[in-house]
């Protein structure tokens, strides 16, 4: 006869309370009774939460960024291309043939001078924003109206309506001017490297395709008030620190706006041949008028890729001027850098 569990004096069996599910606060917000390791396993993932929910709303921003960028590309393009459709199909239609005068023209001192007539297609961009001075365009490379600031910061970061954004406007160095009569003897232009093509993003393909060079040697770069074309004269990477290049004083480009005395043309002309990645043979004067287009390059952190053009002259003009000259520059000058990770060395000729 077995024994009951009573008689045996065994404890009774227990009976597990059923387990009830945490809520969303007790598991993740930290609660009075928690243990220290409890609580920073909770605060270790709201930390995590937080900073994906941050990581998503900067990569969306800078992904919007970048489609705002192009849709107003895409837009400013198209109001720019209109404007001039439109008036050289006036032109076309209203034309006539103009007897050559033969009274020498009179020229003007600064105080006599009426401004001149603005072009229909920068009246159109000026009317968006009065702080319009151009627009450039190289073909399937570069198409940007072009602002200038009161300082060389503002369009850094604001586009062309006004907005701050990352990725800027292409703007003019606001040193440089022209009023139509009178223009500075060098005008840079400074936009970002864009990724997606905008701004100066294409124009990596100057700094290593000999051949893209060849087929897209002119800039033009239409004013408020005239319409011109400029030839490219060289391309090349500079540092913007003195401890890229062995401490020695940087080639600073952009501060030549007039040439002078501390800034002479002879310099200029000098520096821009010997870094050059191209040889153009190309004849440059001070009397010549120049364009500088200044972008960020990958080189090294803060180098600049930067193009430098000659205006052309009267008696020149794109379908007819000799490229055949042009050549790739065996020994161009580099910054010291340049030489640390590539190897080599430039040869002073």
């Amino acid at each position: 006869m077995s024994m009951s569990d009573e008689a045996r004096g065994s404890a009774p069996k227990r009976v597990s309370k059923p387990k009830t599910k945490k809520s969303f606060k007790e598991s993740f917000i930290p609660q009075k009774g928690d243990s220290q390791s409890e609580v920073i396993s909770k605060l270790i993932v709201i930390i995590s939460i937080i900073v994906l929910i941050a990581c998503a709303v900067i990569l969306g921003n800078y992904f919007y960024e970048m489609y705002e960028a192009k849709q107003n590309h895409k837009t400013l393009k198209v109001i720019y291309s209109q404007a001039q459709q439109s008036v050289l199909s006036t032109e076309t239609s209203d034309a006539v043939t103009e007897t050559p005068s033969d009274e020498p023209v009179q020229e003007t001192t600064p105080e006599e001078r009426i401004p001149l007539p603005t072009l229909p297609a920068a009246m159109e961009l000026l009317a968006i924003n009065p702080d319009t001075v151009g627009y450039v365009q190289i073909p399937n490379c570069v198409d940007e109206p072009v602002v200038k600031g009161t300082d060389n910061d503002y369009y850094l970061n604001h586009n062309f309506y006004g907005n701050q954004r990352q990725c800027g406007t292409c703007f003019a160095d606001h040193r440089s001017y022209d009023d139509g009569y009178e223009r500075s003897d060098v005008v840079t232009l400074y936009a970002h490297n864009q990724k997606d093509g905008t701004m100066f993003g294409n124009l990596d393909y100057y700094r290593w395709d000999p051949a893209y060079w060849l087929k897209n040697p002119f800039i033009y770069y239409n004013t408020n008030y005239s319409e011109d074309a400029y030839v490219i004269v060289s391309s090349f990477v500079i540092n913007t620190k003195p401890e890229h290049d062995d401490n020695k004083p940087v080639f600073d480009y952009h501060n030549y706006v007039d040439f002078n005395d501390n800034y002479t043309f002879e310099n200029f002309y000098s520096e821009i041949s010997k870094r050059s990645t191209i040889i153009t043979g190309v004849e440059c004067t001070a009397e010549d008028k120049y364009l500088t287009l200044s972008t960020c390059s990958t080189e090294w952190d803060d180098s600049r890729h930067i193009l430098v053009a000659r205006k052309l002259r009267e008696n020149e003009s794109t379908d007819t001027f000799d490229t055949t000259k042009f050549s790739k520059n065996p020994n161009p000058k580099w910054p010291a850098i340049y030489y640390k990770y590539n190897g080599g060395s430039y040869i002073e000729e």
